[in-house]
């Protein structure tokens, strides 16, 4: 492990890493999400929450990682090795994690070291440019600079050109977001949540693309936002890569 020399070299350009909680998402919005990345050559990181026939068909060409959820009631167990249990068997592997609402303890994460897990991204800042730092547990982690989420629940400006300055900044940039605000195009906080439980979930789960788009914001959101974000990033010689490819500068020192 080498992460002074890593950090020396993520500090002298610009890279931004895209990655996607499923957060159990109908198959139609997890393939939306996909084909915005896949159409413009790039590769996410994908933390999975369930079986996916998308995720099966696109594996090969993206990046897969867990996304337990340790609070109960939880869809995948009923305790910590019971929930790792059935996140294994979604991925096969893999060394990378992301807990659903970021949560852990010390305890998770020593579990999920002796299952073999090497590194996460488990930390979300404001749009703060953090370098990959070393657990006590032994991880890297690599904290995430944007979520959808946060950004939707601060009310910031949906104009990606109000903010684009911050995605200029040299460093590593984690970017996260989450199939449903993309395919919902959501403008603010309440939006897909008042949809969300106005469903069963049942209903939930098994959107068609069609009722997607009768149920998404017709104005500005965070749909718009992340294309301009994607085509922006391409357009201005960022250093696209996955979590993976970071870990792996983090164990060698080297660039790609």
């Amino acid at each position: 492990m080498d992460l002074v020399k890593a950090r020396g070299i993520f500090e002298e350009e610009n890279y931004i890493c895209f990655t996607s909680d499923l957060d159990w998402a109908p198959e139609a919005a997890i393939e939306d999400t996909l084909r915005l990345f896949l159409e413009n050559d790039i590769s996410p990181t994908v933390f999975v929450t369930h079986e996916s026939e998308v995720i099966n068909k696109y594996q090969q060409k993206i990046d897969l990682g867990i996304h337990p959820n340790f609070i109960q009631p939880s869809s995948q167990g009923n305790s910590p090795a019971e929930i790792i249990a059935y996140c294994d068997k979604l991925v096969e592997n893999t060394q990378v994690f992301r807990c659903h609402r970021w949560y852990a303890s010390n305890d998770i994460y020593d579990a999920l070291w002796e299952k073999g897990y090497r590194y996460e991204s488990n930390l979300c800042t404001d749009m703060d440019v953090v370098p990959p730092f070393l657990h006590r547990s032994g991880m890297v982690c690599f904290p995430v600079f944007f979520e959808d989420g946060a950004y939707i629940y601060h009310g910031y400006e949906m104009d990606f050109n109000a903010v684009q300055d911050r995605f200029s900044r040299k460093g590593l940039k984690v970017i996260n977001m989450h199939p449903m605000h993309y395919a919902l195009n959501t403008p603010y906080f309440k939006y897909t949540r008042e949809i969300k439980d106005s469903l069963t979930r049942d209903e939930w789960n098994g959107m068609t693309d069609r009722r997607l788009k009768e149920l998404a914001y017709s104005g500005n959101g965070i749909r718009e936002f992340m294309q301009k974000l994607v085509f922006w990033t391409k357009e201005n010689g960022a250093r696209v890569i996955t979590l993976r490819q970071a870990y792996d500068m983090c164990c060698t020192g080297e660039e790609l």
